[in-house]
């Protein structure tokens, strides 16, 4: 049963044909088996997207986009979208590349990348910078630790993406801003406070 929160979001992610499974350019490739679990069905050669599974998937790459940018992360975005580089030309820790063959490998390291228009020779260079991955509308789930499967040819959903990313990056870069030395630090032995330089006395 669809949650009433969500209704208004998923109508609108249907009338804008965003349930549509891109196809690949190649079309002797077919939908890899890992993305089963994420469909609803399929109809002729077209497949679709669970829409319902994907908010999910939406909601935790934009919670990952918040915290890596709120603890001074680096973004790279893989994209021939000229929307999301007109967004985020001027930002210091946003990185924004066209995909040419070898250009992941030549790029500089990044905590979290985001890639659109995904085709297996752009996830071969991607598995082999280790890198962490949102896919943005995947026909696969192969080495993508973020999915968010979600048709965004449509101009109305591009655009409604892109405001979702720059939203959740200024969130992350208030945190950034407003965050103090002494505030709790979680890691993986717990939490704990910085407590500045030792002294010498201290010693």
């Amino acid at each position: 049963m669809v949650n009433k929160k969500h209704e208004r979001l998923l109508t609108f992610f249907i009338n804008s044909s965003g349930y549509l499974v891109p196809r690949s350019f190649d079309k002797c490739v077919k939908l890899s088996k890992t993305m089963h679990p994420y469909l609803l069905g399929k109809r002729d050669i077209e497949y679709f997207y669970n829409l319902e599974k994907s908010l999910y998937g939406i909601r935790a790459s934009m919670e990952v986009l918040k915290n890596i940018v709120a603890n001074k992360g680096k973004i790279l975005f893989v994209s021939n979208l000229s929307r999301l580089k007109s967004r985020f030309d001027l930002e210091s820790d946003i990185n924004f590349i066209e995909w040419k063959r070898g250009s992941l490998v030549k790029s500089k390291y990044t905590d979290l990348t985001f890639l659109t228009g995904i085709e297996e020779e752009k996830l071969i260079e991607v598995h082999r910078k280790c890198l962490l991955l949102v896919g943005v509308g995947s026909s696969t789930m192969s080495k993508i630790s973020y999915p968010v499967n979600l048709n965004i040819e449509s101009s109305l959903l591009t655009d409604w993406f892109v405001s979702l990313l720059y939203i959740s990056y200024i969130q992350g870069k208030r945190v950034k801003e407003s965050s103090k030395l002494s505030r709790p630090i979680k890691g993986l032995l717990g939490k704990g406070k910085f407590k500045g330089p030792i002294k010498k006395n201290e010693v």
